[in-house]
C-alpha cells in the first residue's frame, strides 16, 4: 500500500485523518510538533501498517522546505500529503500581534505552500489534501490571522491544482463545527449547533468519508469540499 504524509498528524482532526487511513491500510509518514504521536503509533501497528514521525516546528520554514526530502529517504511509495498542522489563535484585526501574524502565516500558509512545492519536486504524483475552515466563505473578524491564512491556502490549492493536474491532484477540504476549540467541550457543540441549518454538529467520521471520496474520484481536481452541514452558506456567527 502507499504512504501518506500528514502534518500536525497527532492531535485532532489530523490524528483522526492518520488513524483512518492506517486502518485502510496506508502507511504513514506522521509530522507532529509538541503533540505526543503515541496513539497513532499504537493503531498503525495494531493496523499492522509503518509510522514513522517526523517531529518538528513547520513555523521554521527551513525544517518545512526539508521535511520532504526527509520522508522520501524513508519512503519509496508515498502518493498523498496532508496538510494539517495549524494555530488557531483568537485575535481580531487590531489585537493581532506582529508575532501572531508572522507565526500564523509561516505555519498556516507558507509551510503547506512549501511541502506543496517540494511534493510535486520530488513526488510529483498522486494526491495534496489541505484542510481549510468554513470561515473561509465568511468574514469573521475574531480569527483574524487564521482566516487570512485560509483563505490564502485555498486560493493556493487552486491555482496548482490548475498548474499540476495531470500528475498531481490538489483539493481541499473546509470542515465546520466538527471538534470544539482546545479548552472546549460538548457544550460548545450543543450551544453553536443552533447556527448550522441541519441544527447538528459533525464527526470527525464526515471528514473521514469527504477524503475517502476525494481518493476515489480522479475527475476530482482544484476543489473546496465544505463540510460543515451548510454553516457557510449561512448567517455569519462568531463561532
Amino acid at each position: 500500500m502507499p504512504t501518506a504524509i500528514i502534518t500536525g498528524g497527532a492531535v485532532r482532526l489530523g490524528k483522526a485523518l492518520a488513524c483512518h487511513l492506517a486502518d485502510r491500510g496506508w502507511h504513514l509518514a506522521l509530522h507532529h510538533n509538541a503533540s505526543d504521536p503515541a496513539q497513532v503509533l499504537a493503531h498503525a501497528k495494531q493496523a499492522g501498517v509503518t509510522c514513522r514521525t517526523y517531529p518538528g516546528d513547520l513555523s521554521d520554514l527551513a525544517f518545512a522546505e526539508g521535511l520532504i526530502g526527509q520522508v522520501t529517504a524513508d519512503f519509496s511509495d508515498v502518493t498523498l500529503l496532508v496538510n494539517c498542522a495549524a494555530n488557531f489563535i483568537q485575535e481580531n484585526v487590531e489585537q493581532t500581534s506582529t508575532q501572531t501574524l508572522i507565526d500564523t502565516m509561516q505555519l498556516n500558509l507558507m509551510s503547506p505552500y512549501l511541502l506543496m512545492r517540494e511534493y510535486k519536486k520530488h513526488i510529483g504524483q498522486g494526491m495534496i489534501l489541505n484542510l481549510l475552515d468554513e470561515r473561509i466563505a465568511k468574514n469573521i473578524p475574531a480569527f483574524a490571522a487564521y482566516s487570512v491564512s485560509k483563505v490564502a491556502l485555498e486560493h493556493v490549492t487552486q491555482l496548482a491544482a490548475v498548474e499540476w493536474g495531470e500528475t498531481v491532484r490538489v483539493n481541499a477540504i473546509a470542515p465546520g463545527l466538527i471538534l470544539p476549540p482546545a479548552g472546549h467541550g460538548q457544550e460548545y457543540l450543543d450551544r453553536n449547533k443552533k447556527n448550522v441549518p441541519t441544527q447538528t454538529h459533525g464527526d470527525v467520521s464526515d471528514l473521514t468519508r469527504a477524503l475517502d471520496y476525494l481518493l476515489a474520484s480522479p475527475f476530482v481536481n482544484g476543489e473546496v469540499l465544505f463540510v460543515d452541514g451548510g454553516d457557510s452558506k449561512g448567517r455569519t456567527s462568531q463561532q
